[in-house]
């Protein structure tokens, strides 16, 4: 029993050293106070761990997603990271966890600009205007019903489309496998 303990234990701290390996030291000392400052400020911090995560959960389970869609969450997940740090930014009466914010903020800007493409953010800001809709409104609803016919047929070209690079997909992989 204490072995598998152990062993649990390895495992999670491997994952944690693994998950921090890119961050360079000042941000991740940063993060640490940040922690420790909210964390303390919080009344009751059994709430944090409710077993639900903000992000982690839906970006875990991303491997159903192709790498540009999972580029898409990413862009859009660190884009909700930056407006929650700059609203606390904004309230922060500390100058120290302000600075802490600002940077954190920074390092994660740098990412973004470097790892994903311009078109994530053009796309994320489609999308948004897309949820943004207002379904009850009168003037939607007629442009809808009235588009409604190409958007049907850019939708069932598009699936098409898609199923063929599906197929294509594994008869490549059926003819390797053959191969061997």
């Amino acid at each position: 029993m204490m072995t598998l303990f152990w062993r649990i234990c390895i495992v999670f701290f491997g994952m944690m050293a693994y998950s921090e390996a890119f961050l360079p030291e000042n941000i991740k000392e940063s993060i640490d106070h940040l922690n420790n400052h909210y964390v303390r400020k919080n009344p009751n911090p059994a709430k944090l761990y409710d077993g639900h995560s903000l992000f982690l959960d839906k970006l875990k389970d991303n491997k159903k997603f192709e790498e540009s869609e999972q580029k898409l969450l990413m862009t859009i997940t660190l884009d909700a990271y930056n407006r929650i740090f700059t609203w606390m930014e904004n309230e922060a009466q500390d100058e120290k966890v302000k600075h802490d914010l600002h940077e954190v903020k920074e390092q994660m800007n740098k990412l973004t600009e470097h790892y994903f493409s311009s078109k994530h953010a053009d796309l994320k800001k489609y999308v948004t205007e897309l949820l943004a809709i207002k379904e009850n409104d009168p003037l939607t609803q007629s442009k809808a019903i009235f588009e409604l016919k190409s958007v049907y047929n850019k939708a069932a070209n598009l699936g098409t489309h898609s199923a063929d690079n599906h197929r294509r997909r594994r008869q490549a992989k059926g003819s390797k496998k053959q191969k061997n």
